[in-house]
């Protein structure tokens, strides 16, 4: 069975300064048409940030979107002509003061594949050396957290940590870094 839909025509709804909307009619495999809503936020890029003790660099913030102080790994949208791991490392830098001098690549995935494109590559810094001349934005508000990796994995776990980027970089170090060793 062929499931693609054919796209017939889409409105850009709303464009703002990261997101874009559109409203998109398409023709569905039984030939009947159907309204799509598609969100377009910037790619980003997380990072989990290692130490050589096995502590884990996070941030805590307060989401407006869901209303809620979180706990998270580093994160941010890349800038254009930025590749994935320069923002990696930027936004370790800017938001926990470290830099990374070993940086691997862990997953890319779609944070929310049924009506956005916004796609966030992982990555795993090691090697830390600390950036005293590093700092937020402006107009962001955050808080360093340094756990060890046990501990910051027994709160995703239990429900504690619930932003799907760390979860899924605690899951995936867990499963596949740790379980090499």
């Amino acid at each position: 069975m062929d499931l693609e839909e054919k796209l017939i025509r889409k409105t850009v709804v709303y464009q703002g300064k990261y997101i874009r909307t559109e409203e998109q009619i398409v023709r569905l495999p039984d030939g009947t048409e159907a309204l799509r809503e598609i969100v377009s936020p910037p790619d980003a890029v997380g990072i989990l940030p290692i130490d050589s003790e096995g502590k884990v660099y996070l941030v805590r913030q307060y989401r407006p979107a869901i209303g809620q102080v979180t706990l998270e790994i580093p994160a941010g949208i890349l800038e254009p002509g930025e590749s994935s791991s320069e923002t990696a490392r930027r936004e370790c830098e800017e938001e926990v003061g470290m830099r990374p001098e070993r940086l691997d690549f862990l997953f890319g995935y779609y944070h929310s594949v049924g009506f956005s494109t916004g796609k966030i590559e992982v990555f795993l810094g090691r090697d830390l050396r600390p950036n005293p001349h590093a700092h937020t934005d402006p107009g962001e508000f955050i808080e360093v957290v340094l756990l060890p990796f046990a501990e910051i994995y027994q709160q995703g776990l239990s429900g504690k940590i619930i932003d799907s980027k760390t979860l899924l970089a605690l899951l995936w170090y867990r499963q596949t870094v740790l379980k090499a060793v």
